[in-house]
């Protein structure tokens, strides 16, 4: 499996991943910053919460970890939490607008 495929299944186990406050997926609340992966199945995400003091984001984690983790092709994942840019509600993609009425 090439490294851009195995970041497409990645993306696709993010998605499943919902914010309980928001209601959105991870990747169409913008919180995934960047998704790297490679030859060796290890992907590597980098992403953010909507605040600092998110109440959800432990459970973010741990939930995008064992999506990761559910790929059969992953072998390892790290996940790398930023504030740097700031989440803001330009980052929502045009379906997650669609889904919150924005």
């Amino acid at each position: 499996m090439t490294m851009e495929a195995l970041a497409r299944q990645a993306e696709a186990a993010l998605r499943t991943v919902y914010d309980p406050e928001a209601g959105l997926n991870l990747v169409d609340l913008g919180l995934v910053y960047r998704i790297d992966a490679d030859d060796d199945g290890a992907v590597a995400v980098t992403m953010t919460f909507t605040t600092e003091a998110c109440p959800a984001g432990p459970f973010l984690v741990e939930a995008a970890e064992t999506a990761l983790r559910a790929v059969p092709e992953v072998t390892d994942v790290s996940i790398d939490v930023t504030f740097d840019p700031p989440w803001t509600l330009d980052r929502i993609s045009p379906e997650g607008r669609e889904t919150l009425s924005l």
